[in-house]
């Protein structure tokens, strides 16, 4: 299989992992829609969810670079699929975040709490790779726009998930 098509088949399986995730949580514990924010309010409500469609377009343009431009073939750093193997922590992890955090919510046992806060935490260094990955690499055919446009995009989810969500979410939560 190419680069690109693992990356692809992983961001399909991850991307529907994470969307479900939110889905299934929400449908399951609409009374918790309000406590997921934490003690995010106000003007920071707003500028997360600003954020949010920011760093989900963000991800896209990556996405986009790496399969219908072929970057993901075209990537001069580390070969193989390293491409494919951090978006696949970074998928995984960030499924995990909904159901732990309604589970704490529900239970108030702190294993709960670790386990959201750990999948914060990997979600933002598996993307923090990404970006250091896509940044390093050189890429035959991908014209400079492009590549900065996607690498403005990965760096856009990259801040989001670090700064919003590992590390303001959580300090505001209790």
């Amino acid at each position: 299989m190419t680069n690109v098509l693992v990356f692809f088949l992983v961001n399909l399986v991850g991307g529907v992992a994470v969307l479900g995730s939110y889905v299934v949580g929400l449908y399951i514990y609409p009374d918790f829609r309000n406590a997921l924010w934490g003690g995010v309010a106000g003007s920071w409500k707003s500028l997360f969810t600003v954020s949010m469609f920011f760093a989900a377009a963000g991800y896209l343009i990556f996405c986009y670079s790496m399969t219908i431009s072929g970057a993901a073939d075209k990537s001069s750093f580390l070969g193989g699929h390293t491409f494919s193997i951090l978006a696949a922590f970074f998928l995984f992890s960030a499924s995990i975040w909904m159901p732990a955090t309604l589970k704490y919510l529900a239970t108030d046992d702190n294993l709960w709490w670790i386990l959201s806060v750990i999948s914060l935490w990997i979600t933002a260094a598996s993307l923090c790779l990404l970006t250091v990955s896509f940044g390093l690499s050189n890429y035959d055919g991908i014209g400079t726009l492009q590549f900065s446009l996607t690498l403005v995009g990965i760096i856009w989810i990259t801040f989001h998930c670090l700064v919003f969500d590992a590390i303001i979410w959580v300090t505001k939560f209790h």
